[in-house]
Protein backbone atom coordinates (compact mmCIF):
# COMPACT_ATOMS: atom_id res chain seq x y z
CA UNK A 1 0.00 0.00 0.00
CA UNK A 2 1.37 3.22 -0.59
CA UNK A 3 1.71 5.76 2.09
CA UNK A 4 0.70 9.09 1.29
CA UNK A 5 2.64 11.82 2.52
CA UNK A 6 0.61 15.20 2.27
CA UNK A 7 1.61 18.04 -0.32
CA UNK A 8 2.46 21.43 1.36
CA UNK A 9 -0.57 23.36 0.56
CA UNK A 10 -2.47 20.24 2.53
CA UNK A 11 -0.63 20.08 5.26
CA UNK A 12 -0.18 24.19 5.74
CA UNK A 13 -3.76 23.97 6.90
CA UNK A 14 -3.91 20.28 8.68
CA UNK A 15 -0.71 21.13 10.48
CA UNK A 16 -2.23 24.17 12.57
CA UNK A 17 -1.55 22.70 15.58
CA UNK A 18 -5.22 21.82 16.76
CA UNK A 19 -3.92 18.40 17.00
CA UNK A 20 -0.81 18.58 18.35
CA UNK A 21 1.88 16.71 17.67
CA UNK A 22 1.37 16.59 13.83
CA UNK A 23 0.83 14.18 11.95
CA UNK A 24 0.32 11.17 15.00
CA UNK A 25 -2.64 13.14 17.14
CA UNK A 26 -4.10 13.86 13.17
CA UNK A 27 -3.75 10.00 12.94
CA UNK A 28 -5.62 9.48 16.27
CA UNK A 29 -8.22 11.20 14.94
CA UNK A 30 -9.11 9.25 12.43
CA UNK A 31 -8.15 5.51 14.23
CA UNK A 32 -11.11 6.63 16.22
CA UNK A 33 -13.43 6.90 13.31
CA UNK A 34 -12.18 3.76 12.28
CA UNK A 35 -13.32 2.12 15.04
CA UNK A 36 -16.65 3.76 15.22
CA UNK A 37 -15.94 6.36 18.09
CA UNK A 38 -16.21 9.27 15.54
CA UNK A 39 -19.95 9.28 13.51
CA UNK A 40 -17.97 11.08 10.59
CA UNK A 41 -17.94 8.98 7.79
CA UNK A 42 -14.53 9.09 5.53
CA UNK A 43 -13.95 8.24 1.62
CA UNK A 44 -10.68 7.68 -0.32
CA UNK A 45 -11.27 9.94 -3.88
CA UNK A 46 -10.34 8.09 -6.75
CA UNK A 47 -9.84 9.18 -10.13
CA UNK A 48 -9.34 6.03 -12.82
CA UNK A 49 -7.60 3.69 -10.50
CA UNK A 50 -5.28 6.45 -8.68
CA UNK A 51 -6.20 7.58 -4.95
CA UNK A 52 -6.43 11.26 -5.10
CA UNK A 53 -7.50 12.70 -1.91
CA UNK A 54 -10.42 12.25 0.55
CA UNK A 55 -13.63 13.16 1.35
CA UNK A 56 -15.92 12.98 4.63
CA UNK A 57 -19.24 14.29 5.95
CA UNK A 58 -21.22 13.93 9.20
CA UNK A 59 -24.60 15.36 10.64
CA UNK A 60 -23.61 18.56 11.91
CA UNK A 61 -26.26 18.04 14.81
CA UNK A 62 -23.76 14.55 15.90
CA UNK A 63 -20.95 16.77 17.31
CA UNK A 64 -23.07 19.02 19.38
CA UNK A 65 -20.12 21.87 20.50
CA UNK A 66 -20.09 22.38 16.87
CA UNK A 67 -23.91 22.40 16.16
CA UNK A 68 -23.92 25.10 19.21
CA UNK A 69 -20.87 27.16 17.68
CA UNK A 70 -22.32 27.12 14.20
CA UNK A 71 -26.55 27.38 15.24
CA UNK A 72 -27.79 26.49 11.97
CA UNK A 73 -31.48 26.02 12.85
CA UNK A 74 -31.86 22.90 10.58
CA UNK A 75 -30.32 19.97 10.32
CA UNK A 76 -27.59 19.77 8.04
CA UNK A 77 -24.46 17.83 6.78
CA UNK A 78 -20.94 18.88 7.16
CA UNK A 79 -18.50 17.97 4.38
CA UNK A 80 -14.63 18.56 3.96
CA UNK A 81 -12.52 17.39 1.12
CA UNK A 82 -8.82 17.48 0.04
CA UNK A 83 -6.97 16.86 -2.86
CA UNK A 84 -3.70 15.64 -2.40
CA UNK A 85 -1.86 14.92 -5.86
CA UNK A 86 -0.09 18.74 -6.85
CA UNK A 87 -0.69 17.85 -10.66
CA UNK A 88 -4.64 18.03 -9.69
CA UNK A 89 -4.79 20.81 -7.87
CA UNK A 90 -6.84 23.49 -9.44
CA UNK A 91 -7.64 21.84 -12.35
CA UNK A 92 -11.72 21.69 -11.26
CA UNK A 93 -11.45 18.08 -9.79
CA UNK A 94 -12.65 19.13 -6.32
CA UNK A 95 -16.22 21.08 -7.35
CA UNK A 96 -16.86 18.29 -9.73
CA UNK A 97 -16.12 15.99 -6.79
CA UNK A 98 -17.75 17.01 -3.91
CA UNK A 99 -21.09 18.03 -5.99
CA UNK A 100 -21.05 14.25 -6.84
CA UNK A 101 -20.30 13.15 -3.09
CA UNK A 102 -23.07 15.55 -2.10
CA UNK A 103 -25.48 14.14 -4.57
CA UNK A 104 -24.76 10.59 -4.17
CA UNK A 105 -23.47 9.74 -0.76
CA UNK A 106 -23.71 12.43 1.83
CA UNK A 107 -27.35 13.83 1.58
CA UNK A 108 -29.05 10.79 1.13
CA UNK A 109 -27.17 8.91 3.90
CA UNK A 110 -28.40 11.54 6.29
CA UNK A 111 -31.80 12.28 4.69
CA UNK A 112 -31.36 15.84 4.46
CA UNK A 113 -31.33 18.58 2.05
CA UNK A 114 -29.12 21.05 3.57
CA UNK A 115 -25.06 20.74 3.76
CA UNK A 116 -22.42 23.63 5.23
CA UNK A 117 -19.04 23.53 4.89
CA UNK A 118 -16.13 25.37 6.60
CA UNK A 119 -12.73 26.04 5.17
CA UNK A 120 -10.36 28.59 7.20
CA UNK A 121 -11.43 31.67 6.51
CA UNK A 122 -7.93 32.49 4.92
CA UNK A 123 -8.39 29.60 2.45
CA UNK A 124 -8.93 31.40 -0.64
CA UNK A 125 -8.35 28.24 -2.78
CA UNK A 126 -10.85 26.28 -1.35
CA UNK A 127 -13.48 28.84 -0.98
CA UNK A 128 -13.69 29.57 -4.23
CA UNK A 129 -13.40 25.47 -4.96
CA UNK A 130 -16.89 25.65 -3.15
CA UNK A 131 -18.55 28.71 -4.77
CA UNK A 132 -17.77 26.97 -8.15
CA UNK A 133 -19.64 23.61 -6.64
CA UNK A 134 -22.69 25.64 -5.77
CA UNK A 135 -22.23 27.07 -2.12
CA UNK A 136 -23.05 29.98 -0.66
CA UNK A 137 -21.24 31.84 1.63
CA UNK A 138 -22.98 32.44 4.88
CA UNK A 139 -20.91 33.92 7.66
CA UNK A 140 -17.48 33.86 9.53
CA UNK A 141 -17.61 31.56 12.55
CA UNK A 142 -15.24 31.13 15.69
CA UNK A 143 -14.63 27.38 16.63
CA UNK A 144 -13.44 26.90 19.97
CA UNK A 145 -9.92 25.48 20.14
CA UNK A 146 -9.27 26.48 16.17
CA UNK A 147 -6.87 29.07 15.54
CA UNK A 148 -8.54 30.78 12.48
CA UNK A 149 -12.10 31.72 11.82
CA UNK A 150 -14.35 29.49 9.63
CA UNK A 151 -15.73 31.20 6.72
CA UNK A 152 -19.17 29.05 6.60
CA UNK A 153 -21.02 28.14 3.55
CA UNK A 154 -24.06 26.64 2.72
CA UNK A 155 -25.45 24.49 -0.49
CA UNK A 156 -29.10 23.07 -0.54
CA UNK A 157 -30.15 20.07 -2.69
CA UNK A 158 -32.24 22.68 -4.84
CA UNK A 159 -28.64 24.63 -5.34
CA UNK A 160 -26.72 21.19 -6.32
CA UNK A 161 -29.33 20.44 -8.82
CA UNK A 162 -28.53 23.97 -10.34
CA UNK A 163 -26.35 23.02 -13.17
CA UNK A 164 -22.50 24.16 -12.23
CA UNK A 165 -22.11 25.29 -16.52
CA UNK A 166 -24.83 27.99 -15.76
CA UNK A 167 -22.63 29.76 -13.01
Amino acid sequence: MRRWLLEPHVRRWWDDGVHDPYPDAELDHYRDAIRGLDRTYRYVAWLGDRPIGMLQHYLIDDHSDYARTLALGERAVGVDLFIGEADLIGRGHGPAMLRQFLRDVALPFHGTNVCVIGPTAGNKSAIRAYEKAGFKRLREVRVPGEPEPELLLRMTRSDLDTRVDDR
